[in-house]
């Protein structure tokens, strides 16, 4: 009995130890991630950041010029257009709201339950490890994978809504260059998977100005590059703030009372 309390004690001491070693690694890691990108005091200063770019999609057969707006706290505007239309996607800290043309909706209306949450995921301009406590994440340091050739750390991001994302930091910067997480597309459950890089700096911050988004082991859908990035911009609040349907025009009519 004796022995086996000992040997209770040996493994209870030892599993402490791996955990509060793999702390210390975290600890690391995320600082010099942090470090990499320009620091995470620097990134907590920045209002506002503006991206333009084009979004491709159907292996490059379909391209949509977008802009993209954000606005601390929590305010995001995305405008894209197709076939000479141009649709909205906006959230100002409360309310998701959209227009979309191509699909005959010509007035803003309030987002599904669905679109909602991402949109606000979006809204995170500085991603899921800046200030990741405050956001209320929780971060763990899996282990280390070769992800298609490259040393990469893996850590498991456990989101306030409990959403789960792994991301992928190479073992020489700790720069993001996957992340994979589930989401529930049309009922099924798919996973979707986000490859980062093409980073470049804009005024001592560093930002990927290059994301392809696959669904499943499907080839990537979407292509999204980043042209432009400024930061600091003055933006209104009323670019996020849904506004009031058109008013509507009654039609004339055509013949005079004799």
């Amino acid at each position: 009995m004796k022995r086996q309390a000992l040997l209770v004690g040996v493994v209870i001491a030892l599993l402490a130890l791996c955990s509060n070693v793999m702390a210390i690694e975290l600890e690391e890691v995320l600082a010099t991630h942090h470090e990499t990108i320009g620091g995470e005091e620097a990134w907590l200063d920045v209002q506002t950041v503006s991206m333009s770019g084009t979004m491709r999609m159907g292996g490059g057969q379909m391209e949509a010029p977008f802009s993209i707006e954000f606005k601390r706290p929590m305010k995001v505007r995305l405008e894209f257009t197709v076939q000479g239309m141009t649709g909205i996607q906006a959230y100002d800290g409360e309310t998701g709201w959209s227009v979309m043309p191509f699909m005959g909706k010509t007035d803003p209306e309030e987002m599904a339950e669905d679109q909602l949450k991402e949109i606000k995921e979006q809204a995170e301009f500085d991603g899921l490890l800046i200030n990741y406590e405050e956001k209320g994440h929780t971060v763990e340091l899996v282990g280390e994978e070769e992800i298609e050739g490259t040393p990469a750390y893996k850590l498991k991001v456990t989101k306030e809504n409990g959403d789960v994302v792994f991301t992928y930091l190479d073992t020489d910067y700790c720069l993001e260059f996957m992340n994979v997480t589930k989401r529930e597309v049309q009922g099924n459950e798919v996973e979707i998977t986000n490859a980062i890089g093409d980073y470049k700096e804009v005024e001592g911050l560093i930002f990927a100005h290059s994301i392809e988004v696959a669904f499943g082991d499907q080839p990537a859908a979407q292509e999204i590059i980043i042209d432009k990035i400024e930061l600091g911009k003055e933006i209104s609040d009323d670019r996020f703030t849904m506004p009031e349907p058109a008013p509507k025009v009654e039609e004339e009519a055509t013949e005079t009372e004799g």
